[in-house]
C-alpha cells in the first residue's frame, strides 16, 4: 500500500502538473491565442499588419524589465514578488516570448532571431535563472523551474527544433546546445 503525500507535496505536484500541461498546450498552438499559458490579459495579437506587440505587468519592489524588438514580434512579461529582473529582445518576424516568474529574485534572459519561433518560460520560487537563444525559425522552446536555485541555459540554431525542460527541485542545473 502506498503511504498519501503529505499536503503540501500533493499541492506542489498539482502545481507542477498545472503549470507543466498549460505551457504544453500552448507550444501547440502556433500563432493562435496563447492566452492560456500567460494568462496576462486579454487575447494575444494575431500577427500580420506589421504592429509590435509588448504586455507587461510587475508587482513588488525592484522589479526591472528591458524588451527590445524589431520586426513583426509579440512579448508578454509578468513577473511578481521582489526584485525579478527580465530582459527580451527579438528580431525577425513572427516570434513570440511569453515569461511568467514569481517568487523572490529570478532573472531572466531571451533573445529570438529568425521568423516563428516560440519561447516559454516560467519560473517560481527564489534564485531561478534561465538564459535562453534561438537564432533561425520556427524553432520553440519551454522552460520551467520550481523551487530555488535552480539554472538552465539554451541555445538553438536548429530549424525546426523544439524542447522543454523542467526543473523541479533546488540546486538544479542544466545546459542544452542545439545547432
Amino acid at each position: 500500500m502506498i503511504p498519501p503525500l503529505a499536503p503540501w507535496r500533493a499541492s506542489k505536484i498539482a502545481l507542477c502538473a498545472t503549470v507543466f500541461a498549460v505551457v504544453s498546450l500552448s507550444l501547440a498552438v502556433f500563432a493562435a491565442d496563447l492566452s492560456p499559458v500567460s494568462d496576462l490579459g486579454p487575447s494575444e495579437p494575431g500577427f500580420g499588419g506589421g504592429a509590435q506587440v509588448a504586455r507587461v505587468s510587475q508587482a513588488g519592489s525592484g522589479n526591472r524589465f528591458s524588451g527590445v524588438q524589431s520586426g513583426q514580434n509579440a512579448l508578454m512579461a509578468n513577473q511578481a514578488g521582489i526584485a525579478n529582473a527580465a530582459a527580451i529582445a527579438q528580431s525577425g518576424n513572427d516570434n513570440w516570448s511569453a515569461l511568467a516568474q514569481s517568487g523572490n529574485g529570478n532573472q531572466f534572459a531571451g533573445v529570438q532571431a529568425g521568423t516563428g519561433n516560440r519561447s516559454v518560460a516560467v519560473q517560481n520560487g527564489s534564485g531561478n535563472a534561465a538564459t535562453v537563444t534561438q537564432i533561425g525559425s520556427s524553432m520553440s522552446s519551454q522552460v520551467t523551474q520550481l523551487g530555488i536555485n535552480n539554472e538552465v541555459s539554451i541555445l538553438q540554431s536548429r530549424n525546426g527544433a523544439g524542447l522543454q525542460v523542467m526543473q523541479n527541485g533546488n540546486g538544479a542545473r542544466a545546459s542544452v546546445l542545439m545547432k
